[in-house]
């Protein structure tokens, strides 16, 4: 298996647009401190949800779609805020593995975010990043979150989306209560959403000469 570093313009369409370049508009707030990244558990032990979907395009052409910033693809919706900017972390440029970044959210909630994986296989892509030092209210139950996107070509112009989000929550909190009323509505519609969002936008643009 061959790991390597994604470079945002090369990345996956759905990788890009929704995990985008830096923006100016977000900076750390007074006092932030850039907080250690929490031990990851075995991803099996954790509480997902996965949305997949197909996009009429080939794998290598999917690859080649230029990102957009992330506040471009990530508008507030029902139940769920949108981001109005990121902030570099880390030396290197979000997509690598280690990199980190801040995201600053529409409702003034942060949370920062650190690559984990980038590999290639054939004709499929994963890359999967943590999440955690969430300040957002909704968030307060949750230690921090892996997110995973696996791009796979399932014919010469279709390209198979899959995008899981894993939680562990913390000490003492009711996962059974946090799936029922979060996960499996406001976060579930949203992920949704941004996916189908991002198809659109896939489809949409030329095929290359």
């Amino acid at each position: 298996m061959r790991k390597f570093e994604y470079r945002f313009h090369l990345a996956p369409t759905l990788v890009s647009m929704l995990l985008g370049g830096q923006s100016l508009a977000c900076e750390p707030p007074a006092g932030f401190v850039n907080p250690p990244r929490p031990e990851i558990a075995p991803l099996e032990d954790l509480l997902g949800h996965t949305e997949q979907l197909e996009i009429a395009r080939g794998f290598s052409d999917l690859m080649k779609i230029p990102s957009r910033p992330l506040e471009e693809t990530i508008r507030p919706m029902k139940g769920m805020p949108g981001v109005s900017g990121t902030f570099r972390l880390s030396k290197e440029p979000y997509g690598s593995v280690g990199a980190r970044r801040l995201v600053c959210l529409t409702d003034g909630s942060i949370a920062v975010e650190e690559v984990l994986l980038t590999e290639s296989q054939g004709d499929s892509r994963r890359f999967r990043y943590a999440v955690w030092n969430y300040t957002r209210e909704k968030m307060r139950d949750v230690d921090y979150a892996v997110g995973e996107f696996v791009h796979t070509k399932i014919a010469p112009d279709k390209t198979r989306v899959s995008w899981t989000y894993r939680f562990a929550l913390k000490e003492g909190r009711d996962p059974d209560r946090f799936r029922e009323t979060f996960l499996e509505r406001d976060f579930a519609r949203w992920m949704r959403t941004l996916l189908e969002q991002g198809r659109s936008r896939a489809e949409a643009v030329p095929a290359p000469p």
